[in-house]
């Protein structure tokens, strides 16, 4: 088979094309310091990479759902943690007022301090997060209980709206705690007792007991706000290992070994820089011979 000119400047000019185009990826590569820069590059990789990213982004979702839940389940324990102090000191002037030597001076001044509690419980059960109220149910913008006078204060002003987080592919859990459910019995207990001791008469056995009962209804849901909140700290523990885990898997697949990288892009300009020469001299020589 004869070879004629234009074979000649249509191999080089092919070969001088792929090497440039070979160089263009190694520069690409090494610029962007990734392997995968385009779905050609590798499908199947890419394929895996778009998965991976996918997934990183649901993990972080589910672990701003936790970061908010357990801002709100912090805020609940704080304000619990306080209520239970409040209703322990009440405890302590119910069986204090119980005592039938006190006289009217005496019985005013419990009174007073018990007039205080009812105001601090409810500014306890106002507790916020982001302006936002935690224990009104889905009425957020309002607080459950209003202070309305000296030791008195409004009927609970929430609803029983239930706020579900998503902690996981397959997981939920109830955050929020319907204000009334815990601080109404308190309120009820702090508000006989006040009404006993303004009687002028020894605090009853009843109203003791129904303090007491209201204690134990504020640790017990304490109890309960603990549990959810070693709950979500174990699945921001399980979706952080996990986040990490699949960081590490797209690196492998996206990120570019920079000194094979660099290597591989030094022969390729090396191969590019020679291939051009080449070029250079076929199609002169080739122009000369015409010429002659």
């Amino acid at each position: 088979m004869r070879v004629t000119e234009g074979m000649i400047y249509n191999t080089t000019n092919q070969s001088l094309s792929s090497t440039m185009a070979e160089m263009q990826t190694a520069t690409e590569k090494v610029s962007s310091t990734k392997e995968l820069n385009r779905p050609s590059d590798n499908p199947a990789d890419v394929r895996s990479a778009v998965q991976l990213h996918d997934t990183l982004s649901e993990i972080g979702q589910f672990l701003r759902n936790i970061d908010a839940a357990t801002s709100k389940v912090s805020a609940m324990d704080t304000a619990l943690s306080s209520a239970g102090d409040l209703i322990q000191r009440a405890n302590e002037l119910a069986l204090e007022g119980a005592n039938g030597t006190l006289d009217a001076s005496d019985r005013s001044a419990i009174s007073q301090e018990v007039s205080q509690l009812i105001e601090a419980m409810a500014q306890d059960a106002g507790a916020k997060v982001n302006d936002e109220f935690v224990f009104s149910g889905f009425r957020v913008d309002r607080a459950p209980y209003t202070v309305t006078g000296p030791g008195a204060v409004s009927a609970y002003q929430g609803d029983h709206g239930v706020t579900i987080a998503r902690i996981g592919p397959a997981s939920t859990m109830q955050i929020n705690v319907a204000g009334d459910a815990i601080f109404q019995p308190a309120l009820d207990a702090l508000t006989q007792l006040k009404a006993d001791l303004d009687s002028g008469n020894p605090v009853q056995a009843g109203t003791i007991t129904m303090v007491q009962g209201a204690l134990d209804s504020l640790l017990t849901t304490r109890a309960q706000i603990g549990a959810r909140a070693n709950r979500l700290e174990q699945a921001q523990s399980s979706q952080e290992a996990l986040q990490t885990s699949d960081k590490a898997l797209l690196s492998q697949l996206e990120d570019a070994d920079m000194a094979s990288a660099i290597t591989e892009l030094t022969k390729r300009q090396t191969t590019y820089q020679a291939t051009l020469a080449v070029t250079a001299k076929v199609i002169q020589t080739s122009l000369i011979d015409y010429l002659r």
